[in-house]
């Protein structure tokens, strides 16, 4: 089913936040070689998040964005791995955004001590992420840290400004397991924070498409 931009979600989830040394990102396997070498630095992060409605409906995502990029005279983010758990949103992901969406299983498990997601592809589970969280609470806003998206597919370039908001609380990862076959291997590097996002809303606009120079 496809389903033209804007689209707005609701869920929950988890945003680490990360600092990567710029060889990190140039030698990343999933980065693409038009931006490889015009890293810039900046806040990098994983996203993991639970939709509860979308215009496709619910499902589950993880993605990874290394940090900015050099375009011209902007600094730009760019989604280098994703996964999602409906073809749905793979196909809408691509057309809509250009953005590389895989199918995956997504499992999440509740403990007294913490929730589990667990992502898998067939029987290889190739990411297990445990999180624990505290009770104290405070609003998230895009708007205080925007990742403006660039992306491409085939010979055209995708610019997109999502944006967003919801109820935040700062957490940690109590365990982490990663098969950097299918995933960059974050296992090493300290997060900058951690935050479990709750009753978020977020809206995906229409791409602004460029021919590639």
């Amino acid at each position: 089913m496809y389903k033209e931009a804007p689209w707005s979600l609701n869920g929950d989830g988890y945003i680490i936040l990360y600092k990567f040394k710029k060889d990190f990102i140039k030698n990343n396997l999933f980065t693409q070689d038009f931006l490889k070498d015009y890293g810039c630095g900046g806040v990098g992060c994983v996203m993991i998040v639970d939709y509860k409605k979308s215009d496709i409906g619910p499902y589950r995502e993880l993605l990874f964005i290394p940090g900015k990029f050099k375009y011209k005279d902007k600094k730009l983010n760019t989604i280098s791995k994703i996964y999602v758990t409906t073809e749905d949103s793979v196909i809408n992901g691509i057309r809509n955004w250009a953005i590389p969406k895989q199918l995956c299983r997504c499992d999440i498990l509740n403990e007294n001590d913490g929730e589990w997601f667990i992502f898998s592809i067939g029987e290889k589970e190739f990411m297990k992420i445990k999180f624990k969280a505290n009770k104290l609470k405070f609003p998230v806003n895009t708007k205080l840290m925007p990742f403006p998206l660039i992306q491409k597919n085939l010979d055209k370039l995708y610019f997109t400004n999502f944006y967003g908001k919801g109820i935040g609380s700062f957490a940690k990862i109590e365990e982490l397991e990663i098969d950097d076959k299918y995933f960059p291997n974050i296992k090493y590097f300290k997060p900058l924070s951690v935050i479990k996002v709750s009753n978020f809303n977020i809206v995906f606009p229409k791409a602004q498409v460029e021919g590639m120079e």
